[in-house]
């Protein structure tokens, strides 16, 4: 397995938390030569692995669940990163 060294002050802000995940998954990516689609599934798989090795949830329950926790992280990314309309048509850029 690949070691992992974090160097540097662990972020107190979940939403540089997200971006230092999306940073270490381009750097793999990258390493592996990949794109990165390879690193979205990447993740999503991780995000399923971790919740069945921590939850009592059954192979029939995890789908509905997962799909939940999806849409969830969705409205979250949408609303901590999406640009607003103003920023996107130059008006505060």
């Amino acid at each position: 397995m690949m070691p992992v060294i974090i160097e540097g002050e662990i972020p107190k802000d979940p939403r540089q938390r997200i971006r230092a995940i999306e940073e270490a998954m381009r750097a793999i990516c990258q390493s592996a030569g990949e794109d990165a689609a390879d690193g979205v599934m990447a993740l999503l798989t991780a995000a399923v692995h971790i919740t069945m090795l921590n939850s009592d949830l059954s192979k029939d329950e995890l789908p509905e669940h997962m799909a939940h926790a999806l849409a969830c992280a969705i409205v979250t990314a949408t609303a901590w990163f999406r640009p607003s309309r103003s920023t996107r048509e130059g008006e505060n850029g």
